[in-house]
C-alpha cells in the first residue's frame, strides 16, 4: 500500500509536523530549509509556504493553545512566534534566546501560560509566554542531550522530559526541581524480555502525553520512545506513588485510584499498568528492530485508542495498547500491533489528524511528506471489553522495493519512489552528466520552482528534459483538480521505495556515486550520447586553451613542486643583535659581580656570606647551561600546497609516506577509555590518504576494558571519518569538537551540515553511554576473571601474566565506512608479560610497537602519542613531511618535535602547566642548532634513526684524531688518547650498519637466499633480534612490507617480535629503539640520536598539532615534575650522562651538549636553591645580612646586573612571543619545583640509583569539587609539600621578627631592614602560588601539612637559638655590652 498522498513544499528534509485540532485536515510540516509549509487535505498543493528560519533548519513546531493563528517555531538556539495571518513579511512577534544550544523541542502547556524549550546542554527552558520573560532553568537533571519534552495536562505545575542519558526525569518546574527519575539504562529497569534486544542504549527520543480531554479514558500516562526499539506505556501516577511510599507497607495511592474508577464504562488503566505500571511494546509483540523515533496517540477515531510510533526501522506501527488485558511483554502475541507501514526511510516525525482518511501525516528522511490512511478500525463499545468481537487481522504495508530491485528500476533519491518511464518508454533521466536519479513528478516540481539544474553536480537541465516538461504542463492545463488527483494516485502506482544502505545519517546528497542499477540501466544511453555528441565535441577543443600555455602551466607547476617544502624563518637581526649583545653584557656584569663578592666578605656573618656566594655561583652556571643554547633561534615555514603538488599529482596514486601511530595506554580506570577512543579517533580521520595511516594502540595493562572500548571506537569510526572529511571539521577528537564554544557554521556551506552534525553529536552520546557502560561494569571484577563472547577466558585477567595478544579491527582487508571508503588500520597491541622479566614500563611498550608495526605495515615514519594528546590540526602530518620528505632537508632528520599544549588549564595557568617558556624559547632555541630535544609525544621519527643508523648525508666516522666542534674542548691528542676502546668499538660497529642499510643497491639484486645469508653475515640478529621478517623489514629504507613474507605468517612473526624474551642478548633498549635506564625515556632516546649526528626539527604550525590534558592541581602537578626530575637524575647517574658520553664522534655540536647538560643537572639545583630561600630569614632572625655596605660600584654593579635580567627578559618576549605573564609563572613555579619535587628527587636518585632503594611518593585525594577547573582545588597529602610550607612559614616568621627588631632598636636599622625584607618578599611572591594551592577553595590547608611545617620550622629556630651557628664569635666584652643594650 502506497501512501495516499505525497506534501510537497520544501526544499530540504522535513523534519516535523503537526495537525491542527480546531481545523481537521489542516497540517504544518516544517524542514531544514527553514521553511514551514502549509497543507490543507482537501487541497492538491501547498497552501503557503513560510519561510522563517533564513535557511536555518528548523527542529520543533508546536501551537498556541486556543488559539492556533499563533504558532512557535525553534530554529536553532531560539524560539520564535509567528502568526499565521501575517502571509505579507513572516517577522516573529516575539523571540526567545534563553537557550544556550540547540533547541530539540517545544511545547506549550494547555492553559497556554507557559513554554518549555529542551535543548542539546540538557538544560529546560520554561519560558512565561505571557510576561515574556524565563520563568525558570531544569538542569542537572540529564547528563546528556535532553531530547524530548511535554508538559502533563493534569498536573498544570509539572513537566516531563526525556534525554539522550536514558532518563526520564518528571519535574516540578515551579520549584524546579525533580520529583521522579526514571533511568532505562539501570539494571533494574530494563526486563528480561528484551535480553537479546540490547543492542542500543535505552534512549529516550520522544514522549507522548494525553490532552487534557483524553485523560479520562485513557489514563495519567505517558509513552515513551526509547532507543532500543521499546514503546513503554508509563502510569505516571503510579510511578509518583512508589517513589513516595517505596519504603512504606501502604497500599499504594495510584492502585487505588486505579481501583476505585474500575466500575466505570472506561477504566483509568488497564490491569497490567495497575500492577507493574508499565506496558512494554517490544520486538516480542512485532515492535521495533531499531531506535524509535518518535510516538503519538491517534486523533481519529475514539481518540487516543491507538499508539503510533516511527523508527529508525523504516517502519510505523499502530498499536491498540487497550488490548493489553490479556497479553503480557513476552509472550509472542502480535494482538496489540494491529498495522505496520513500512517505509523506505527512517521516520523523522509523525502526527495525526481527526479526519477519517488520510489521517497518518509522516516525515520522514526526505523532503516529501507522506500521508497514509490506516485501515479501518471497529472501535468497541468501550474499553472495558477484555476482548473485541471479531478483532481485526493485523494490517501491514510490506514494501515492493525488493521487486523494484529485483526488475532494475531506480529509485528517486529525493521521494524515494520509482523513477518512471519517459514517453519512449525509457527509464526517466533529469539530468544526463551525473544521471541524479528523480522521478518525473519531483522534476517537474523543481522545474515549477524555478530551479532548472541538476541537484547534484549543479549541471543545467538538457533541452529534452525542459522541453518534455513544458509538453506536460501544457497537455494538463486544462484539467480538473480530480482528474490531477487520480493522475497522482496513478503515478504513485509506479513509485517504489527506496531503501537507504546508511544506517546513521541520512542526506539527499550522501550518495555520491548513484544507484548501481541505475548507473547500469543507462550505461547504454551515455555510449549513444557521447556517439551524437562527438561531432559537437570536435569544434569544443578548438577554442582550448592553447599547448604552449598549457605547457608553460605545467611548467610553471612542476617549477612549484620543485622548491623547498619548508624554509628557515630567521629572527629579525635587531632583535637578534641586539638580544646576543645583552647577553654579553649580562655575562660580563655577572663576572664583575662575582669579583666584588669574593672580595668583599662578610666578617660579621661569614657563613651566611659563604654560603650565598656558593648559592649564586651555582645559579650563574645554571643560566649560563640555560642561556646560551638559545644564541641562535630561528622560526620555520612549511608550504602543504607544495608537498601535494610533488607526492599528489592528479590522476596518480599518492606517493606520500606512511605513517604508523602509536598510542599507548596501561590502565583504562586511570586513563579513561573515553580520552584514549578520541585519541584513536582523531588519528584515523587525520587529513591523509588512508593506506599510508595506521593506527597502533599499546594496552600494557592487557585489559579487556580497553580491548572492548576499540571494538566500539572502529564502529563509531565509520561514521565520523567520513563525516570530518565531508565538511573538514577541526579538531577530530568528537568530545572537544562539541564541547567548543563557537560559531560551527562558520565557512561550512553545505546545507546538509547542520543535519548532519545534530545526527553524529546524537551518535557520539550513544558511543559515550556505551563506553561508560562498559567503564561502569568493569568497577567490579568477577571473581573468575572476564570471559569473552565464545566463553574463553580473558587472556589478560592476569596483568603480569598473560600471552601477548594482536587484534585488527580496521584496515585495507577491514571494514568500510558508511559510504563504503577504505578506513586506516587500527591494531590492538598487548605484549606477552611474564614473571621474571624487565618489561621497562612505557619505553619497552614502545619497542614492542616499533617490530609490530615494522612487521605489518612497516611504514618509514613513526608519530607517538600519549593516550590523552589528541590530533587536533588534521594536516600535522602533513607538516611534518614537509621536512622529512625534503631530499635536501630529510637527509639527516631523526624526527620532527611538535609543541606540546593542553586544554582544560586555567586562565591564568597557576602551575605553569603550559610550559610556555620551555616550548616558545628553549625550544626555538634548540631548533637553532641541532634541533630539539624529544619530549615524549607529539613526535615524528624517522624509523631507521630508532634502528640505531647514523644520518645518510654522514659518510663516515671521524677520525680518532679529531675533536668535536667545540673550541673549548682538550687538545686533540690528548682525545685520542683519553677514547674509551669500547667506544671505538660501538663506533665501528656502528658505521658497518650505516653502509649495510645505506648501500642497499648494492644487495638489491641477490635473490632471497642470497639476501638472508648476507643478513646473517652481518650478525643483525644480534642486534634486532630472532625474527627474519623484521631484519628484513629493517633493510627497507623507504618503508613497505618485506616481500618475502607471506601474509599468512604475518601474524605469527608479529606475536612472536613482542614475546618478553625476544629482545634478550639484543641491542633494544642499549643502542636501539626507545633506550632503557630512565623513567625520562624521552630525553635519553633522543639523545643518542644527536650523538649519531642526526639532527632534529621544531615544528610549530599555526593551529597546534596535538592538545592533551595536564595535572591542574598542585599536588598532582609536583608529583609530575618530580617523575622528570628523577628521570634527569637517573640519567646524570648512568653511562649516557651527557657530561662525558658521545665526545668520540665528535657528532653532538658543544651548544646541544650544553642543552643536555642543563635537562640533567637542573634538579641539583633544588639544593642552593633552598638553602638561598632560606637565608633572608636567618639574616631577619639574625640581624646579620649577607652584603656588606653597598659602595658606589657595587650599587652599579647590582643595578647593572637587575637591568641586564629585566632587558635579556624583556627581549626574549620580543622574538618569541611570550607573554610576561607565562614568562613569570614559569619563574614561580621554577622556585616552587625546586624547593619541593626537585629536592626529593635528588635524594630518590641516589637511594635509587647508588642503594637499590626505590621510594615512591604517593599522592591521596583528600576533597573534590564537581565545578569548572574544581581540580584545581583539590588538596592532596605527599611529603613533597613540606619543604615548601615549612621555608614559607620561616620567612613568614622572619619578617615578623624583623620588624619587630626594627621597631625596638630605633631608625638606624630600617635602612638596612629593608634590604632583609626585599630578599624575604623575593621568596614570598615566588611562593606564592604554592600558597594559594594549598589555601584551596576553602582557605584550609591539611593539618597535617601544618603539623610538620610547624614543627619543622621550631626544631630549626630551636637548634639556631642553641649554637648560634652563623653569627661569628666576638669577645665577651662586646657580647655583654651588646647584652646590656637590649630593651627589654
Amino acid at each position: 500500500m502506497e501512501p495516499s498522498r505525497r506534501l510537497k513544499g520544501h526544499k530540504a528534509t522535513a523534519t516535523c509536523c503537526i495537525a491542527s485540532r480546531d481545523r481537521p485536515g489542516l497540517v504544518a510540516t516544517a524542514g531544514e530549509d527553514g521553511c514551514v509549509c502549509w497543507f490543507d487535505m482537501r487541497c492538491k498543493d501547498v497552501l503557503f509556504v513560510m519561510d522563517v528560519g533564513n535557511h536555518n533548519p528548523i527542529s520543533s513546531l508546536c501551537f498556541k493553545p486556543g488559539n492556533e493563528d499563533l504558532v512557535y517555531v525553534s530554529i536553532g538556539s531560539e524560539v520564535k512566534c509567528f502568526d499565521v495571518h501575517m502571509a505579507g513579511s513572516w517577522k516573529p512577534l516575539e523571540s526567545y534566546s534563553y537557550n544556550k544550544d540547540e533547541i530539540n523541542q517545544i511545547a506549550c502547556n494547555s492553559k497556554s501560560s507557559f513554554l518549555a524549550a529542551a535543548d542539546d546542554c540538557g538544560d529546560v527552558k520554561i519560558i512565561d509566554i505571557r510576561q515574556h520573560c524565563l520563568y525558570k532553568t531544569l538542569r542537572a537533571g540529564h547528563s546528556s542531550i535532553c531530547s524530548s519534552v511535554q508538559f502533563l495536562s493534569w498536573r498544570p505545575w509539572e513537566v516531563i522530559t526525556g534525554g539522550l542519558d536514558s532518563k526520564l526525569v518528571l519535574w516540578d518546574f515551579s520549584k524546579g526541581r525533580p520529583q521522579k527519575v526514571i533511568d532505562f539504562g539501570a539494571p533494574d529497569i530494563a526486563d528480561g524480555g528484551n535480553v537479546g534486544q540490547c543492542l542500543n542504549p535505552a534512549f529516550v527520543h520522544c514522549l507522548a502525553v494525553p490532552d487534557i480531554d483524553m485523560v479520562d479514558k485513557l489514563g495519567k500516562i505517558c509513552v515513551v520512545a526509547r532507543g532500543d526499539g521499546v514503546v513503554d506505556v508509563i502510569n505516571i501516577e503510579s510511578e509518583l506513588a512508589a517513589a513516595k511510599s517505596k519504603n512504606s507497607s501502604k497500599p499504594k495511592k495510584g492502585t487505588k485510584s486505579v481501583s476505585g474508577s474500575s466500575a466505570s464504562p472506561a477504566p483509568a488503566n488497564p490491569p497490567n499498568l495497575e500492577n507493574e505500571r508499565r506496558l512494554h511494546l517490544d520486538h516480542s509483540l512485532g515492535g521495533h528492530t531499531a531506535a524509535v523515533s518518535c510516538v503519538t496517540f491517534s486523533m481519529f477515531g475514539e481518540k487516543g485508542k491507538f499508539v503510533i510510533s516511527g523508527g529508525n526501522d523504516k517502519s510505523v506501527k499502530l498499536w491498540d495498547w487497550s488490548k493489553s488485558f490479556d497479553v503480557r511483554p513476552g509472550s509472542g502475541s502480535s494482538d496489540l500491533l494491529c498495522s505496520n507501514f513500512s517505509l523506505s526511510r527512517k521516520v523523522n516525525w509523525l502526527c495525526t489528524t481527526p479526519m477519517d482518511s488520510e489521517n497518518l501525516v509522516v516525515c520522514d528522511t526526505s523532503r516529501v511528506v507522506k500521508v497514509y490512511s490506516p485501515p479501518n478500525q471497529t472501535p468497541p463499545p468501550s474499553f472495558t471489553t477484555t476482548k473485541l468481537l471479531n478483532p481485526p487481522e493485523p494490517f501491514s504495508v510490506e514494501s515492493n522495493s525488493s521487486k523494484m530491485m529485483e526488475s532494475g528500476v531506480p529509485i528517486c533519491n529525493t521521494c524515494g519512489e520509482q523513477l518512471g518511464l519517459n514517453s519512449d518508454g525509457e527509464v526517466f533521466v533529469a539530468c544526463h552528466e551525473c544521471h541524479y536519479p528523480v522521478c518525473k513528478s519531483c522534476f517537474e516540481y523543481e522545474i515549477k520552482e524555478g530551479r532548472a539544474s541538476c541537484l547534484r553536480c549543479g549541471t543545467p537541465y538538457d533541452d529534452s528534459s525542459l522541453m518534455a516538461d513544458e509538453n506536460t504542463e501544457e497537455s494538463g492545463k486544462h484539467t480538473t483538480m480530480a482528474s490531477r488527483l487520480s493522475n497522482d494516485q496513478q503515478d504513485v502506482r509506479l513509485h517504489a521505495r527506496n531503501i537507504s544502505s546508511v544506517s546513521t545519517v541520512d542526506s539527499e546528497y550522501h550518495d555520491e556515486s548513484g544507484n548501481p542499477i541505475w548507473k547500469n540501466r543507462v550505461e547504454s544511453w551515455k555510449e549513444k550520447k557521447s556517439k551524437k555528441k562527438k561531432a559537437t565535441s570536435k569544434p569544443v577543443k578548438e577554442v582550448q586553451i592553447p599547448v604552449e600555455q598549457q605547457m608553460e602551466e605545467k611548467e610553471q607547476q612542476l617549477a612549484d613542486a620543485s622548491q623547498p617544502l619548508s624554509q628557515v624563518v630567521p629572527i629579525p637581526k635587531t632583535q637578534l643583535t641586539s638580544y646576543r649583545i645583552v647577553i654579553i653584557m649580562r655575562l660580563v656584569i655577572l663576572g664583575l659581580f662575582f669579583q666584588y663578592r669574593l672580595t668583599h666578605s662578610v666578617d660579621s656573618a661569614y657563613g651566611l656570606w659563604l654560603t650565598s656566594v656558593i648559592c649564586e655561583i651555582w645559579f650563574a652556571f645554571s643560566w649560563v647551561l640555560d642561556q646560551f643554547p638559545k644564541w641562535s633561534p630561528i622560526n620555520r615555514e612549511t608550504f602543504i600546497d607544495r608537498l601535494s603538488m610533488r607526492y599528489e599529482r592528479e590522476g596518480e596514486p599518492p606517493q606520500l609516506a606512511g605513517v604508523d601511530f602509536f598510542v599507548s595506554t596501561v590502565d583504562p580506570l586511570k586513563e579513561p577509555p573515553l580520552i584514549t577512543a578520541n585519541t584513536v579517533l582523531s588519528i584515523l580521520a587525520v587529513d591523509y590518504p588512508v593506506d599510508k595511516v595506521s593506527c597502533y594502540v599499546s594496552d600494557d595493562g592487557a585489559a579487556m576494558l580497553t580491548f572492548e572500548s576499540l571494538v566500539e571506537t572502529s564502529d563509531f569510526a565509520r561514521k565520523w571519518v567520513p563525516f570530518c572529511n565531508k565538511f573538514q571539521i577541526e579538531p577530530r577528537a568528537p568530545e572537544f569538537y562539541f564541547s567548543q564554544k563557537f560559531d560551527y557554521l562558520k565557512d561550512k556551506v553545505q546545507p546538509s551540515f547542520v543535519k548532519e552534525r545534530r545526527a553524529m553529536k546524537r551518535d557520539y552520546e550513544e558511543f559515550k553511554v556505551r563506553i561508560n557502560a562498559l567503564v561502569a561494569k568493569t568497577q567490579k571484577t568477577p571473581e573468575e576473571g572476564w570471559t569473552m563472547q565464545d566463553g574463553t577466558p580473558w587472556p589478560g585477567n592476569n596483568t603480569r601474566d598473560h600471552p601477548g595478544m594482536i587484534q585488527v579491527f580496521l584496515g585495507n582487508t577491514g571494514a568500510q565506512d558508511i559510504e563504503g571508503n577504505e578506513l586506516p588500520r587500527l591494531v590492538y597491541v598487548s605484549r606477552e608479560k611474564r614473571p621474571g622479566y624487565q618489561h621497562h614500563k612505557k619505553a619497552g611498550a614502545e619497542n614492542a610497537l616499533v617490530r609490530v608495526s615494522a612487521v605489518l605495515t612497516n611504514a618509514p615514519y613513526i608519530l607517538n602519542l600519549d593516550c590523552d594528546h589528541y590530533v587536533n590540526n588534521s594536516k600535522a602530518i602533513r607538516e611534518a613531511m614537509c621536512f622529512l620528505m625534503d631530499p635536501q632537508v630529510g637527509r639527516d632528520v631523526c624526527y620532527v618535535q611538535f609543541p606540546q599544549r593542553f586544554d582544560g588549564i586555567d586562565k591564568s595557568d597557576r602551575y605553569a602547566n603550559r610550559n610556555t617558556v620551555f616550548f616558545d624559547v628553549n625550544m626555538k632555541g634548540l631548533d637553532g642548532i641541532q634541533g630539539p630535544v624529544y619530549v615524549g609525544t607529539g613526535c615524528v621519527f624517522n624509523r631507521q634513526a630508532l634502528y640505531g643508523y647514523g644520518p645518510s648525508s654522514l659518510t663516515s666516522l671521524p677520525k680518532a684524531s679529531s675533536s668535536s666542534s667545540c673550541c673549548c674542548c682538550c687538545p686533540r691528542k690528548k682525545q685520542a688518547k683519553e677514547k674509551d676502546p669500547s667506544e671505538l668499538y660501538r663506533d665501528a660497529k656502528r658505521e658497518d650498519l650505516n653502509a649495510a642499510i645505506f648501500n642497499l643497491r648494492e644487495i638489491e639484486s641477490y635473490d632471497e637466499y642470497e639476501r638472508s645469508l648476507l643478513i646473517s653475515q652481518v650478525s643483525f640478529e644480534k642486534t634486532f633480534g630472532m625474527s627474519s621478517v623484521f631484519i628484513e623489514s629493517t633493510l627497507m629504507e623507504n618503508g613497505g612490507v618485506a616481500e618475502s613474507a607471506h601474509p599468512s605468517i604475518l601474524i605469527k612473526e608479529a606475536i612472536q617480535v613482542i614475546s618478553c624474551s625476544y629482545e634478550e642478548k639484543t641491542a633494544w633498549g642499549k643502542e636501539i629503539g626507545w633506550i632503557y635506564g630512565s623513567v625520562t625515556e624521552d630525553i635519553l632516546t633522543g639523545f643518542k640520536m644527536h650523538c649519531r649526528g642526526w639532527r632534529s626539527i621544531y615544528c610549530m604550525p599555526l593551529r597546534p598539532a596535538f592538545k592533551g590534558s595536564a595535572p591542574i592541581n598542585l599536588s598532582d602537578r609536583l608529583h609530575q615534575v618530580l617523575r622528570w626530575a628523577l628521570g634527569s637524575v637517573e640519567i646524570f647517574l648512568s653511562r649516557h650522562c651527557p657530561l662525558w658520553y658521545g665526545f668520540g664522534g665528535g657528532r653532538l655540536k658543544w651548544l646541544q651538549r650544553l642543552a643536555y647538560i642543563n635537562t640533567i643537572v637542573y634538579p641539583f639545583t633544588s639544593l642552593p636553591l633552598v638553602a638561598y630561600c632560606i637565608l633572608p630569614a636567618i639574616c631577619l632572625l639574625t640581624g646579620k645580612f649577607i652584603i656588606p655596605t653597598l659602595s658606589n660600584l657595587a650599587s652599579v654593579l647590582f643595578l647593572g646586573l637587575f637591568l641586564s635580567i629585566i632587558a635579556t627578559s624583556v627581549l626574549e618576549l620580543r622574538w618569541s612571543g611570550v607573554s610576561i605573564e607565562a614568562l613569570w609563572r614559569n619563574e614561580q613555579f621554577w622556585v616552587i619545583g625546586g624547593v619541593s619535587a626537585h629536592l626529593f628527587a635528588v635524594f630518590q636518585g641516589f637511594l635509587k640509583m647508588l642503594a637499590g632503594i626505590d621510594t615512591n611518593f604517593t599522592v591521596t585525594a583528600k576533597a573534590a569539587d564537581d565545578t569548572e577547573f574544581g581540580e584545581l582545588y583539590i588538596i592532596k597529602w605527599t611529603t613533597v609539600l613540606i619543604p615548601p610550607t615549612t621555608i614559607l612559614i620561616i620567612n613568614l616568621v622572619g619578617v615578623v621578627a624583623g620588624f619587630s627588631d626594627a621597631l625596638n632598636s630605633g631608625y638606624e636599622s630600617w635602612g638596612p631592614l629593608f634590604g632583609k625584607i626585599f630578599f624575604a618578599f623575593w621568596v614570598i611572591l615566588h611562593l606564592y602560588p604554592f600558597l594559594k594551592g594549598m589555601m584551596g577553595r576553602q582557605n584550609r590547608t591539611p593539618t597535617i601539612v601544618v603539623l610538620w611545617s610547624v614543627l619543622l620550622a621550631s626544631v630549626f629556630s630551636l637548634i639556631w637559638v642553641k649554637i648560634d651557628p652563623f653569627v661569628s664569635k666576638q669577645d665577651p666584652s662586646n657580647l655583654s655590652q651588646g647584652c646590656i643594650s637590649i630593651d627589654c
